[in-house]
């Protein structure tokens, strides 16, 4: 008797017909999601010895983040390839792909990145509708 490795999915999903449809979402599950890519990206580090590196030595960390800008490049542009062909469901793939790398950079960088996640967090968080609101096109929230 085989897993069905697409059972914990089948919860977010509605098929109706030949239409699928996300169902909605809480918080608890959203967070869930990000953990799992997190525990992955461990997992796939520790599997295949891609080490933490010195982040005191400035060359090597520069290489470091030159190459991973490859690679997010990369998924950035499958990510756009599947927006221009109007593919919903492989462009949210390609979106989960860059958050992939972007948290294997940061794993790569350790101590220094672990730190950069607290830094850019406690940023956002200070920001309130008060002295913020999202640009109207980008939809990026900036200081009023």
């Amino acid at each position: 008797m085989g897993v069905d490795s697409e059972a914990p999915l089948k919860r977010f999903f509605e098929v109706h017909g030949n239409i699928t449809k996300v169902r909605a979402m809480g918080n608890t599950e959203f967070l869930q999601g990000i953990s799992r890519i997190a525990e992955s990206v461990d997992a796939f580090h520790d599997r295949f010895r891609i080490s933490k590196i010195d982040t005191d030595d400035t060359e090597v960390t520069l290489e470091l983040l030159r190459q991973r800008l490859a690679l997010l490049a990369e998924e950035t542009g499958e990510h756009a390839r599947a927006l221009n062909r109007a593919d919903i469901a492989d462009a949210t793939k390609e979106a989960v792909d860059i958050l992939y790398i972007a948290v294997g950079t940061i794993h790569r960088l350790g101590t220094s990145g672990v730190k950069a996640c607290h830094d850019v967090a406690t940023k956002n968080d200070s920001k309130v509708p008060s002295s913020h609101s999202a640009h109207s096109v980008t939809g990026k929230v900036l200081t009023d």
